[in-house]
């Protein structure tokens, strides 16, 4: 398998596996139980916690499609309550939970978890401050969580891909966002403020920047053989239909 076609799967694969425990009821309570603020500002010093105690700007913009005054708003809410360490070891904590119920009884869990490990170790960290906060967590032992741990650093190097094939396209985060799959829906939850402006005339672009993107997370990738790229494709797409079931 070409490395452009394995990266290109991940968005619906990985991409959405690592995704469902970020979106969770389960993980806004878990994180409101252990002293984190509730809605974004616990998001904020959870997921983006990874990057320690930088400025704030510096989170505003690896984060990239948030409204920046509401995440930056948010950040310094979560920072008033724990530091950036202590929020990112509460959800690396809930992150692993997740993944011990979402891949529990997947037969390929530890291989699954070996090929991302890889990739994970090779990746550049160019453009990707997420991604190397989160690659850079203490790993559990072998098994479901570990593993789920590596999707959700996976994601977040696709995520860091995105953001700069976006920037290169001249595209900023609201329009990258109201011409993406969940439009308005997106805008609001990303917090920026109506009216929106038209972006009917993005179709092409957006297209190109998701092909930018595949074509960004591709060299990603070498690390792994032909064989081995097929192997984590397929895996990844079974351990997301799994976990589907074992979440629902």
């Amino acid at each position: 398998m070409e490395t452009t076609q394995v990266a290109r799967s991940m968005r619906g694969s990985i991409g959405m596996l690592a995704m469902s425990w970020l979106m969770a009821s389960s993980t806004t309570e878990t994180a409101s139980e252990r002293g984190m603020p509730d809605g974004i500002p616990g998001y904020a010093i959870g997921r983006l916690g990874v990057l320690g105690d930088c400025p704030v700007d510096n989170v505003v913009a690896a984060a990239y499609f948030w409204e920046p005054t509401m995440l930056a708003a948010a950040v310094r809410d979560g920072r008033a309550v724990m530091t950036p360490s202590e929020g990112a070891s509460i959800y690396r904590d809930i992150c692993e939970a997740w993944g011990q119920r979402a891949l529990d009884g997947f037969d390929g869990t530890e291989r699954l978890g070996e090929l991302c490990e890889r990739v994970v170790d090779a990746a550049s960290p160019h453009g990707a401050a997420v991604f190397v906060g989160w690659r850079d967590q203490p790993l559990p032992a072998v098994g479901p969580g570990r593993t789920f741990q590596l999707c959700q650093t996976m994601r977040e190097l696709r995520f860091g891909r995105h953001t700069v094939a976006v920037q290169a396209a001249g595209m900023g985060p609201l329009e990258a966002i109201l011409s993406g799959p969940a439009g308005e829906w997106n805008a609001e939850f990303f917090g920026w403020p109506k009216p929106y402006p038209d972006v009917s005339t993005l179709a092409d672009a957006r297209s190109n920047v998701e092909a930018a993107t595949d074509a960004l997370h591709a060299p990603d990738f070498e690390v792994l053989n032909p064989e081995e790229r097929a192997e984590l494709r397929n895996l990844a797409k079974a351990a997301t239909a799994h976990a589907k079931e074992k979440t629902a």
